[in-house]
């Protein structure tokens, strides 16, 4: 395996930048590099969150038309959920993986699935 140099992001597409930024906005991300056809968010941790445009045309082909998925480990997450459902984010109820840790998922925009975790 190559040596990691530096922080590591996750990449996916986005119909509308602008409505993704809106979007990202609610959870405390804040643009750390904008371009026309790009947008990068810092997450807390190391790593970055990369949207690319894709355009309005670009057509759902995997089942719910998600490009990517992310977890995202935190910390009082019952709090955090009922925080972003009262922003309009439709969180999935808190659920017990095995193993014991917590989690809550939910889609962006363009339907790329991220996950709320909380570890046992």
């Amino acid at each position: 395996m190559a040596k990691v140099v530096s922080d590591s992001w996750v990449m996916g597409p986005s119909k509308n930048i602008k409505r993704s930024v809106a979007f990202y906005a609610k959870l405390g991300l804040k643009p750390s590099m904008r371009m026309p056809f790009y947008v990068e968010f810092k997450i807390p941790g190391g790593t970055a969150l990369g949207l690319h445009s894709m355009g309005e045309k670009v057509e759902k082909k995997r089942g719910r038309g998600g490009g990517f998925g992310i977890m995202l480990r935190v910390k009082g997450l019952e709090k955090l959920a009922a925080g972003l459902r009262r922003k309009g984010i439709r969180c999935s109820p808190v659920r017990t993986a095995p193993g014991g840790a917590n989690f809550s998922s939910f889609s962006d925009p363009d339907g790329n699935r991220l996950t709320l975790i909380q570890m046992a």
